[in-house]
C-alpha cells in the first residue's frame, strides 16, 4: 500500500516541521494526524519521528494535549468494543450453530418418516448421508490415562526444577505450586482402539450416525 505508507510519512514530515506549526493545526487536523500517526506507528513501531510528532502535540496549547488523550481514549474505547463484539458473536455463532443443528435433525426425521434418502429442491438437495464412526465420551473419569493428556501451567523455576531432578518433596512442592491443570480425552486413539476391538472403559462407538448434506 504504497500511498497509504506515503500518507503516513508524510504526515509525520509535516507534524515534525516544526512545533509552530503544529499550534496552527485545528483540532480536526490534530484529531486526522493522530490517527495517521497511529497507522504509521503499528507499521513500523515507534519510530523517533513519531515520537517527535506527538511531543509536538504535548508541547501545545493544553486543548491539543486533551485532544491526544481523548484519542487514547477512544482507542481503548474501541478496542474494548472489539474485544466485546468479538464475544458477542462467539455467542451469535454458537447460536446459529446449534439452530442448523436442530433444523437438519428435523430433516432427517422427515427423510425417514417419508422413507426416502434426499429431497431435491430447484437449487438444493437435502440429503441423508452416512457420517464416519465417531467416539462418544460416557464416562471420562474412567477413561485409561494412556489416551488423555493433561496440560499443567505452573511457575517456570519449579518446572525446570521438575526436569532436574524428582523426588517425594519435590513433587509435593510441584503440585503445590500448579495454577491450572486441564485434562482431554484423545478422541483419535480410543476410535483407533475401538476399531481394533480393544475395550476402552469409560467410551463407546457411535455407528450408523447420519449428518444433513445440503448440496
Amino acid at each position: 500500500m504504497p500511498d497509504h505508507d506515503n500518507g503516513c510519512g508524510a504526515a509525520v514530515a509535516e507534524i515534525t516541521a516544526s512545533t509552530e506549526l503544529a499550534k496552527d493545526f485545528t483540532l480536526f487536523q490534530i484529531e486526522e494526524s493522530l490517527v495517521l500517526l497511529a497507522e504509521s506507528a503499528e507499521e513500523e513501531g515507534l519510530t523517533p519521528e513519531i515520537e517527535r510528532a506527538l511531543t509536538v502535540y504535548l508541547e501545545g496549547a493544553a486543548e491539543k494535549r486533551d485532544r491526544v488523550a481523548d484519542f487514547i481514549h477512544f482507542c481503548e474505547g474501541m478496542a474494548e468494543l472489539a474485544k466485546a463484539e468479538g464475544k458477542r458473536l462467539q455467542a451469535r455463532q454458537k447460536h446459529f450453530e446449534a439452530t442448523a443443528e436442530r433444523v437438519s435433525a428435523m430433516v432427517l426425521r422427515v427423510l425417514d418418516y417419508l422413507g426416502v434418502k434426499k429431497l431435491e429442491g430447484r437449487t438444493n438437495t437435502l440429503k441423508k448421508r452416512k457420517c464416519p464412526p465417531s467416539v462418544k465420551i460416557i464416562d471420562d473419569a474412567r477413561v485409561p490415562a494412556e489416551f488423555k493428556h493433561i496440560t499443567v501451567t505452573l511457575p517456570l523455576p519449579q518446572w525446570q526444577e521438575l526436569l532436574a531432578g524428582s523426588g517425594e518433596e519435590l513433587r509435593k512442592a510441584v503440585l503445590s505450586g500448579i495454577r491450572k491443570q486441564e485434562t482431554s480425552v484423545e478422541l483419535e486413539a480410543i476410535k483407533q482402539a475401538l476399531n481394533l476391538e480393544k475395550t476402552v472403559e469409560g467410551a463407546d462407538l457411535v455407528i450408523n450416525r447420519f449428518k444433513l448434506q445440503v448440496i
